[in-house]
């Protein structure tokens, strides 16, 4: 069974649905996010469940890499789960996300928040706002505070995932995207 199967749907809106209007993804031809999206799917699914430590059958052979990738990284610096994706609400802000991981690493000096990445290039304004948006979601949900956040890029061909951290621009991530939700409140 799919880890997003356990997924509650909110009555907020999402990370994802704020900030979608700044993603670019609507430049990106439909077949094309179609199977992007299959592709996250796909691998958050698996890597969810090897964070947790359950067993998942191969993935399908395009896919192997970047679940290769995330799993070396996670071998090298994860040393305990604290949440792995679940659906987070703030009841006061009013919105609702997804972080894909949060870990305490001895090597990276606390608790880290990860979402992952199978694009190449990184988008660091929207990646930062949504990854400011995740912290401040676990804040409210009585998770332990997120000393470092970033996404990690996994690589097709399985080499080590690359994490790009965040943490350096922390307000100003959280300023636009607070901005992105009082905007996405006042159109809708």
């Amino acid at each position: 069974m799919s880890i997003k199967g356990y997924i509650k749907h909110s009555k907020f809106p999402s990370v994802t649905q704020v900030l979608a209007p700044y993603s670019g993804y609507d430049k990106i031809p439909p077949w094309h996010l179609e199977k992007a999206s299959e592709r996250g799917t796909i691998v958050h699914d698996h890597l969810a469940a090897y964070a947790l430590g359950q067993w998942t059958p191969n993935p399908k052979p395009e896919y192997a890499g970047y679940v290769d990738s995330a799993r070396k990284w996670l071998d090298m610096f994860m040393d305990e789960v604290v949440l792995s994706e679940a659906e987070l609400e703030d009841e006061v802000l009013g919105y609702c996300g997804h972080p894909d991981l949060i870990i305490k690493s001895r090597k990276l000096g606390g608790v880290i928040l990860i979402d992952y990445k199978t694009p190449a290039v990184v988008h660091r304004k929207v990646w930062g706002a949504q990854l400011a948006a995740y912290e401040k979601l676990a804040t409210a949900n009585g998770y332990p505070a997120v000393d470092r956040f970033g996404s990690l890029r996994l690589n097709a061909d399985g080499r080590l995932a690359k994490f790009d951290e965040f943490t350096d621009n922390r307000i100003a991530f959280w300023s636009a995207f607070f901005a992105a939700l009082c905007a996405h409140r006042f159109f809708s």
